[in-house]
């Protein structure tokens, strides 16, 4: 089999990379060791807003924002001593309804509801999304999925990839192609073959899982019924999460670090979580025991094979920007691929995906950590006095403390602003830089800005349609010096053959102080300024690759 991208591993990374390249005109095979029907994963619960705004440009949001919790089911998140005790604390947050407003945009009011973005952040589980991006892919002419078949290894050389691979019925397939991307997860085989390290935190904490079948769950809750449910109480911790608002709900349980899974029974810490007796009865979907990390690839590429998602990074999943972070990956690598396949830009283009998505994991992957340690250190580490189920007045003194603690500690993660939009490139090969900073970021806040790196800022046009809508496959210059921007540069980018395309803007939207912006297809700003190039075949050649950085 011949193709020209080879992706390992059929998870929301792997599709969206193979969904990305195809709609740049790129033939690409996806290989997956599961059956089409086996279940997915539901170990990621957030779909973020940046993620949402690739699936637009895909055409695949609105099936994912329409997925899981029923459109009126609230995506509150509390902190509680039981899902049948004490409420401690509650971050509220939109359901469907409240989120998409009267406008049919985003509704106001809540504390990630102001964010500029076409697209809001959407709880539903992987265990709902999988299936709609495996079908979606479908719909691709240029996307073949190959299930049931594993990665075994690859040969690289001058001339592409050799994947070798195995059938389920033991028949060997081999596959080749210009690259191979490993988006095969933690355990990646593609990392290990490529002989790259993990560097970081190898164990954070530890946790047993269990996806259960249980409609009387939400039955239980003392007061409103949550999206996502933080359980602290002197016997143990953990977490529940709706998965459907009716009757699949996914609990972690946490384990000490100097203790082993088995210290933990599963079914009576599962009770202890949802605060019931031995009476109370649910079915098991699925278990599975997982530790926490922090670790980050030495480096993602080897010549013509390159990894992404949890195969070349995994986080403490905090904040829920683990998958999103991976998907992040596979947009800026597509694009660069892509231009480089189609001949719209030179081999050099590809050294700026590490170069620009190295140092991002590394800042994401501490953020979330941080927030973690001093969630788990409150949390988990200290000891829970036993006053705090008390019904007495001593016991609601210190839920209330404590309530106040964990809403102020944790927020940042439900609303996490700078982790979708406030993270930058500040050492690109690709990038015209002006020597302006780019606004600090931190988890919960981020900055609009157009400094060069920096994810171009979102507005919306008076006929309602995003700029991201108009945005081209290879860069788009937004002109709003209010005259032509003339020929040149637009004949520079046609003599390599990368796509340009010009806005001319009537008006000048909030955060834009420049009369030219020119932005990447991945919506992130390439350069910007008062006046175009003087060279502009020097300026594009830089912008694509075909003169060294």
């Amino acid at each position: 089999m011949e193709t020209q991208v080879t992706v390992i591993g059929a998870g929301p990374v792997g599709l969206t990379l193979a969904m990305d390249l195809a709609s740049r005109g790129v033939d690409v095979t996806v290989v997956e060791n599961r059956s089409e029907d086996e279940p997915a994963d539901a170990k990621c619960n957030t779909v973020a807003a940046r993620t949402m705004e690739i699936f637009r440009r895909l055409g695949v949001a609105d099936e994912v924002r329409a997925a899981g919790l029923a459109d009126d089911f609230t995506t509150d998140v509390i902190y509680c001593t039981a899902i049948a005790g004490e409420e401690l604390t509650r971050i509220r947050l939109p359901s469907r309804n409240e989120r998409l407003g009267d406008d049919g945009r985003s509704a106001r009011g809540f504390l990630d509801s102001e964010w500029l973005t076409p697209e809001p952040v959407v709880r539903v589980s992987q265990f709902y999304l999988n299936p709609i991006l495996y079908e979606h892919a479908r719909t691709f002419d240029r996307v073949t999925l190959v299930p049931e078949t594993a990665f075994v290894r690859y040969e690289d050389s001058a001339a592409g990839v050799t994947a070798t691979c195995e059938k389920r019925s033991g028949e060997s397939l081999t596959i080749r192609s210009h690259y191979l991307v490993g988006c095969d997860g933690a355990s990646s085989t593609v990392r290990k073959q490529m002989g790259v390290r993990l560097l970081g935190d190898a164990e954070i904490s530890k946790a047993r899982s269990s996806l259960i079948r249980c409609r009387a769950i939400k039955d239980l809750f003392s007061g409103d019924p949550a999206w996502m449910s933080w359980v602290v109480n002197p016997r143990g911790s953990g977490t529940i999460v709706a998965i459907d608002g009716d009757e699949l709900w996914l609990i972690h349980r946490i384990v000490s670090m100097n203790k082993d899974f088995e210290s933990v029974d599963r079914d009576a810490s599962i009770r202890n979580v949802l605060g019931v007796g031995e009476d109370f009865i649910w079915e098991v979907v699925h278990h599975q025991d997982w530790t926490a990390r922090r670790m980050v690839a030495s480096r993602f590429r080897d010549n013509n094979v390159f990894i992404a998602g949890d195969a070349a990074h995994i986080w403490i999943p905090f904040a829920g920007y683990g998958m999103n972070a991976g998907i992040a990956d596979c947009t800026n690598l597509s694009w660069m691929m892509a231009a480089v396949l189609n001949g719209q830009a030179g081999e050099r283009l590809l050294e700026a995906h590490e170069r620009e998505r190295h140092p991002i994991t590394e800042q994401v992957s501490r953020l979330a950590m941080g927030k973690a340690l001093e969630y788990m250190d409150r949390a988990q580490r200290r000891s829970i006095p036993k006053v705090l189920e008390s019904k007495g007045f001593l016991g609601k003194l210190v839920r209330k403390r404590l309530g106040r603690q964990l809403y102020d500690i944790n927020w940042p993660q439900f609303a996490c602003e700078g982790l979708n939009f406030g993270y930058f490139y500040d050492d690109s090969p690709i990038v015209h830089y002006d020597g302006e900073q780019a606004p600090s970021y931190d988890m919960g806040q981020a900055t609009p800005s157009t400094a060069p790196g920096c994810r171009l800022p979102h507005f919306w046009l008076e006929d309602g349609r995003s700029v991201y809508d108009l945005l081209g496959q290879g860069y788009t210059l937004l002109n709003l010096s209010g005259e032509k921007a003339g020929e040149s540069l637009a004949q520079a980018f046609e003599r390599t053959g990368m796509p340009l395309v010009t806005l001319d803007l009537p008006r000048r939207p909030e955060h834009y102080a420049h009369d030219y912006v020119l932005a990447r297809t991945d919506q992130h700003v390439a350069w910007r300024g008062d006046e175009l190039p003087h060279d502009p075949d020097a300026f594009v050649a830089h912008l694509t690759g075909l003169q060294p950085s």
